[in-house]
């Protein structure tokens, strides 16, 4: 019972509240004798959503879509009621601006331009036949749309509520303990292994949707909205301590491969004592409650940590070379940063659970920096281009053979365009769609004339309509075929026979169920052979932006912030996907990117800060060389710029050994300089790197440069 409970019931519940919040939708409009109670029951069947924060985040950018939508309807009416080819061509244009738009926005606010871009075809079309009846048009159809809006909502917040606070505890609570099960597993045995870069990947890929969720949750009248910046704050600490640990790990496996056992081993004695301090009876924390208590052992580690460096660092065998013990400082420092950050991280997990802690108390200058928008300019041009002549083949068809179903066509084709184009991969989503689109014709089919002409009042009416609502609604519960049922509810609620009187039409009908096919199909046509999202050119073009983030924090002015390199970082190959098929060949060569952008990023970007401690004209014309030679690699990945990179790395390395020049630093400063040095060193000599692929090391030069 409990099973059944936890993974089927929450299923039949919101098919039940679809079909409740349909219905109500249905009967209000009825009641209120609007045009077309259709809308608002198709109003119903997009916002409706599991949670109820996410209906009312959809409710509110469908509502301001269709109002800005409405808007430009009346003033492209207003100026080209008898110009239907000046009135298309701007359509186009808008139509080109809202699908563009789409792309560069995420979740909700890409719907938002979604619906600003069609419902200038639901309202702008018909209008132009009938200029006089544009007011009446728009008037009528937002309320249809608000309708359905607040049948939604009253459904999803009356009848078995799901808060978004439970879910975020739910995944907040996941996340740390699938991290922290990461970070207890990595020993000497697994970094001699793989890397654990696609179960670090497969955990980071939540980042985004986590923030949507907290997002979503802002408009609840629940104690999720309290947390909203301590989640965002989490968010950004996550985002750090994972880059951190990944970094570290890389650096442990090169230190392991090059033969440096006894650096490797002294810092373990370290990272397993770590591993003690944040295991309860030998397991992962399960809540933000036990997080409380690993947040006080993590702080008394660290109080400690100094001295226990200090003193496995006097046990460390005297034969050792100076090379391996700047393995081991720096591999100190890293693990120093990793212990700070992740103590950062649990300690905001921990205070989810203190009821008391209220968004006002924090300090609003440690705000993290948002999830900013870092998209391809050239792919969402692209997408503009694409939606813009979707308009243009259907307007064409409308106009030239005078066809009836003109106006269905453009709408049907333009809803294809606008709300596939930020999909992963609109052609497969396209292809699911008109499978749902004819099921939705042959049920609607029935629906209209076989059982409609039956129904006397509204008990009837519903019974009617139910069982394809029903379905779509089941459809929509399962990821990998949701695109079928969004096609037959939207196919079906488009075409059911009835308005405020029963109108259903069997020629109008064949017409109507002709154009949705013929736009649908096009739509997917012009996918195939416009969208690249799929193709080896997206992948080479997000990875040329990714190296182009390390190109910036080499030479862009400071301050510079990790945090927002980790989210623009992350968020092009969340636009990609990558970050969710990185078992995939092809996906490798992007993920392999994405790490050593935020490896040597970072490093980058922590030297650059200590490097404002240094007034020194000669250090600084030599570390001003360094950030030179590393962003012409990343800009242009060679090996011979490879080889210019690390003999730069090289040559101020040698420049902060001099004991003249040490003594012009402080010691903190110059200790720092020089395990980032050797860090950054050791990255770009690292055999498995991405670099490696595109700018690989001769055999006859390698001892060269790695004795340099």
């Amino acid at each position: 019972m409990r099973d059944w409970w936890r993974d089927d019931a929450p299923t039949i519940i919101y098919i039940i509240k679809v079909l409740i919040a349909c219905l109500l939708a249905m009967w209000l409009s009825l009641r209120f004798e609007l045009d077309q109670p259709r809308t608002a029951m198709l109003t119903v069947a997009i916002v409706m959503q599991s949670r109820t924060g996410m209906v009312f985040a959809k409710s509110y950018y469908r509502l301001l879509g269709s109002i800005v939508g409405i808007i430009v309807s009346f003033v492209l009416v207003a100026l080209f009621a008898q110009e239907r080819v000046l009135f298309l061509l701007a359509m186009a244009i808008w139509i080109g601006f809202c699908t563009a738009g789409s792309m560069v926005f995420r979740h909700h606010q890409s719907y938002a331009f979604v619906l600003a871009g069609y419902t200038i075809c639901i309202v702008g079309l018909p209008a132009t036949i009938n200029p006089e009846l544009t007011f009446s048009i728009g008037v009528t159809r937002i309320s249809e749309i608000m309708i359905g809006l607040i049948s939604a909502s009253l459904v999803s917040d009356l009848i078995f509520p799901q808060r978004m606070g439970e879910i975020l505890t739910a995944a907040v609570r996941r996340r740390y303990k699938d991290f922290s099960d990461l970070v207890r597993s990595m020993s000497i045995e697994r970094i001699s292994g793989s890397s654990s870069k696609s179960a670090a990947l497969r955990i980071v890929s939540d980042v985004f949707e986590l923030e949507t969720f907290r997002a979503s949750s802002g408009l609840e009248n629940d104690e999720s909205r309290a947390y909203r910046f301590r989640l965002s704050m989490l968010n950004s600490e996550f985002m750090s301590v994972s880059t951190s640990f990944h970094t570290l790990e890389q650096l442990l496996r090169r230190q392991h491969a090059t033969g440096h056992p006894q650096v490797t081993i002294a810092l373990f004695h370290i990272y397993n004592s770590l591993k003690e301090v944040i295991s309860i009876d030998n397991r992962s924390i399960k809540s933000s409650a036990e997080a409380q208590q690993i947040a006080s052992a993590l702080k008394a580690f660290r109080a400690t940590l100094p001295q226990q460096l200090s003193t496995i660092r006097k046990n460390l065998p005297s034969n050792l070379i100076s090379a391996e013990r700047l393995d081991f400082e720096t591999g100190a420092e890293l693990l120093q940063r990793f212990i700070d950050e992740l103590y950062a991280y649990t300690s905001t997990y921990a205070s989810l659970s203190d009821k008391s802690n209220d968004d006002t108390k924090d300090n609003i200058s440690e705000r993290p920096p948002r999830l900013g928008m870092h998209f391809d300019p050239l792919a969402v041009s692209l997408a503009g281009v694409r939606g813009a002549l979707s308009l243009a083949a259907m307007a064409c068809l409308w106009l030239f053979a005078d066809w009836g179903s003109g106006i269905e066509a453009i709408t049907i084709g333009i809803i294809t365009s606008t709300l596939f184009a930020s999909s992963p991969n609109p052609s497969k989503t396209v292809k699911q769609f008109i499978i749902g689109a004819l099921l939705g014709t042959v049920l609607v089919y029935f629906c209209n004339f076989r059982m409609l002409p039956h129904a006397q009042g509204f008990l009837m009416l519903s019974i009617a309509v139910t069982p394809a609502i029903a379905l779509a609604a089941w459809l929509t519960t399962r990821p990998a075929i949701a695109t079928i049922g969004s096609g037959i509810f939207i196919v079906f609620l488009m075409h059911i026979g009835f308005n405020s009187t029963y109108s259903a039409n069997p020629i109008d009908f064949l017409n109507d169920a002709l154009a949705d096919i013929l736009a649908i199909t096009t739509s997917g046509i012009l996918f195939a052979l416009i969208d690249l999202t799929t193709s080896r050119w997206s992948r080479v073009r997000v990875s040329k932006a990714l190296r182009e983030l390390v190109v910036s924090a080499c030479l862009d002015a400071l301050p510079q912030h990790p945090s927002r390199l980790e989210t623009k970082a992350r968020d092009l190959i969340q636009r990609l996907s990558g970050d969710r098929h990185v078992a995939d060949a092809q996906d490798k060569e992007v993920i392999d990117w994405l790490l050593s952008t935020l490896e040597i990023g970072r490093a980058v970007i922590e030297l650059r800060d200590q490097m404002n401690e240094v007034n020194d004209s000669t250090i600084k014309q030599h570390f001003a060389a360094c950030l030179e030679r590393i962003a012409e690699l990343y800009a242009l990945p060679s090996t011979r710029n490879r080889i210019f990179a690390i003999a730069a790395i090289n040559d101020a390395t040698a420049m902060l050994d001099n004991i003249v020049i040490t003594t012009k630093l402080p010691q903190f400063t110059h200790q720092q300089l020089l395990t980032m040095l050797h860090f950054i060193r050791c990255a770009l000599l690292d055999d498995d790197s991405a670099l490696s692929l595109q700018a690989p090391i001769p055999s006859n030069q390698q001892d060269i440069v790695y004795a340099s």
